[in-house]
Order: C-alpha cells, then sequence, then structure tokens
C-alpha cells in the first residue's frame, strides 16, 4: 500500500507543512474511526515530503490493525525502523497492538523480545493482551509470571488482560491473580472488580462472584448487571429478582441488559406480575423494545402461561427473527 519511502520529495500545496499539523490531522481521524482516510492521509504525507516522527505511527498503525491490514502494517514497521522511532515505548506497544490484532502474534512476540527497555510494564501489557486475543492464554499466564520474577511493575490493566485470559479455563491461576490484585491494593479499582466478579460468574463460583460484588467500594450499571447476569446465567432467579430490587433501592437505572436478565429469572420462577412490571419499563424508557428485550418478554409471557399476551407482543413486531418463532 505504502509504496513510496519516507525519504519522498514531492510536494503539493494543499497538504499542511509541518509534522505536528500532519499528526493532529492522523489523530483527529483515528479518533473518529476514519481509518482509511488517515491511511491516505498518511500516504499523502510521504509524497509531500514531511517524514513521519514518532507521533505519526501510534495512529496509522491503529488504522492497519483497525482494517485488517497486515502487509501495510509490516510496511509502517519498515518506516518505524527507518525513521529511527522504534526504541520509542509506545511505537512497540502500537506495533505489539497492531500484530496482534492482525493476527501476527509472532511478529508482535519478537518486536516485544527485540526492544531494547525490557521493564516496561506498558509493553508487557500490549503482549499479554496480544496473547489473549489470539487465545494464547498459557503464554498471557507465563508473561505474567515472567513480569513478577522480572519485577516489573503491575497495573490495572496488566490485571484486567490476564484475568480475561484466566477465562479460557484456569481458575486456579484466576484465583492467584485475585490474591496478587488484593496485595498490590488493586482489588479496590472498580474495572479490576467487575472483570473478577465476571470471571467467578463464567466458573460458576457465584458465591465468590456475589462476595466481590459486595467487597465493592461503589458500584455502577456495569457491576450489577454482571453480577445479576450471572444469577441468570446460573438459574438463580429468585436470586436475580432479589437484587434486582436492591438495584432500584440504590438508585441506579437499570438498562436493557438488566431487564433481559430480569425477565429471564420472571420466565423460570414464574413472576408474572414482576414481568408485567418490567414491561412497563421498557415501554416507557428511552431504549425500546428491541428484539432482545422482545424476545424476552415473549419468552416470560408464554411460560408464565399467558400465550395471548406473548402472541400479542409477537404480533407488533415490526421486525421477527429465527429466535422469536423458537421462544
Amino acid at each position: 500500500m505504502f509504496k513510496r519511502a519516507i525519504t519522498t520529495t514531492a510536494t503539493t500545496t494543499t497538504s499542511p507543512t509541518n509534522p505536528t499539523k500532519w499528526n493532529t490531522r492522523l489523530r483527529e481521524l483515528s479518533k473518529h474511526r476514519l481509518f482509511k482516510e488517515a491511511l491516505n492521509l498518511y500516504q499523502q504525507m510521504l509524497r509531500s515530503g514531511h517524514p513521519p516522527n514518532a507521533f505519526t505511527f501510534p495512529f496509522a498503525l491503529k488504522s492497519c490493525a483497525a482494517l485488517s491490514l497486515p502487509i501495510s502494517g509490516e510496511q509502517l514497521h519498515s518506516h518505524v525502523i527507518q525513521s529511527g522511532c522504534l526504541p520509542e515505548p509506545f511505537i512497540v506497544t502500537s506495533l505489539i497492538s497492531m500484530y496482534s490484532k492482525s493476527g501476527l502474534i509472532t511478529n508482535a512476540h519478537k518486536v516485544f523480545d527485540e526492544m531494547p527497555q525490557r521493564s516496561l510494564t506498558v509493553c508487557y501489557n500490549a503482549l499479554i493482551a496480544g496473547f489473549v486475543l489470539n487465545d494464547r492464554f498459557f503464554e498471557a499466564m507465563e508473561l505474567f509470571r515472567q513480569m513478577g520474577r522480572g519485577g516489573v511493575g503491575l497495573n490495572s490493566i496488566t490485571l484486567l488482560g490476564v484475568i480475561k485470559g484466566c477465562e479460557g479455563g484456569n481458575v486456579g491461576f484466576g484465583m492467584g491473580v485475585h490474591g496478587c490484585s488484593v496485595k498490590r491494593g488493586l482489588d479496590c479499582e472498580v474495572c479490576v472488580m467487575n472483570c473478577l466478579l465476571t470471571m467467578y460468574v463464567k466458573f460458576g463460583m457465584v458465591g465468590f462472584s456475589r462476595k466481590v460484588f459486595d467487597e465493592m467500594p461503589e458500584r455502577g450499571l456495569i457491576s450489577w448487571n454482571a453480577m445479576i447476569s450471572g444469577y441468570a446465567q446460573n438459574g438463580l432467579a429468585t436470586d436475580v429478582l432479589g437484587l434486582y430490587r436492591e438495584m432500584e433501592g440504590s438508585g441506579v437505572r437499570p438498562d436493557a441488559v438488566t431487564l433481559v436478565s430480569v425477565l429471564s429469572a420472571c420466565a423460570l420462577f414464574g413472576a408474572h406480575g414482576i414481568g408485567r412490571e418490567i414491561e412497563g419499563i421498557v415501554l416507557c424508557s428511552e431504549f425500546g423494545l428491541n428484539s432482545f428485550l422482545a424476545n424476552a418478554l415473549i419468552n416470560m409471557y408464554a411460560r408464565c402461561g399467558n400465550l395471548s399476551k406473548a402472541r400479542e407482543i409477537f404480533d407488533e413486531m415490526p421486525a421477527k427473527n429465527v429466535t422469536i418463532f423458537f421462544c
């Protein structure tokens, strides 16, 4: 894609006149997810004879990853080497992320192994996230251990990446990471606690999930939804309804995710009255009756024996999918 080397000297009259302006435009395009336009601008920068610098490459690399353009990403890697920007930590992190998202995890690992500074948390975090993204959970856990052995500092981003990797099946390691978060004082961060809660739910360890939930210093909508959904996924209808009532009392407003879980519990428990209450909330809410909520309402009314109401909701649906037919 990038046919010109970064030493191109041709000029255009409509282009920015210094690298800062080019980088500002690249950043804005990337921020608004206009990745194709960002890469076109990068090419225009090369044609204009303005060499990219360390602040240019992260936006271009992000665009290559988003558009699944590994060959262009490799060409950008060569531009990074030509420019002498490779030692910069945020360039290394961008390269690792680009290769990981392109499915080239071996290339990402090679970039990591060749970086001059081996004690930078951000680079470890990027490769751990890359391993998890590519289902290389063992390598992610081993790199986490390597961080501990090498005295590399951990932060919440490290834990979020490795906890997600534990969901691949290693509950023992996940509990060890939980202990590590407590030891490092990171267990009070809501994002880490939400991730731990979700991990325990996926292992069916709802008691551990509730303990994490109860110990949270503050609970936002994500935390309530994670715990309510956890109960619903494990068939604990009574707990879903009880926690939903607690959520109402806390002042946190439910969203569509909350209500789908509550309706699922109503269907299992035969809680027709609560289900009707939820329908009223849905109809008065800003998110309206989407297909997920419609499926949940039809399923709830059908299981509670109110087939006429289930059919009424079905007939009022503007678009019907296969799932609705088999509720």
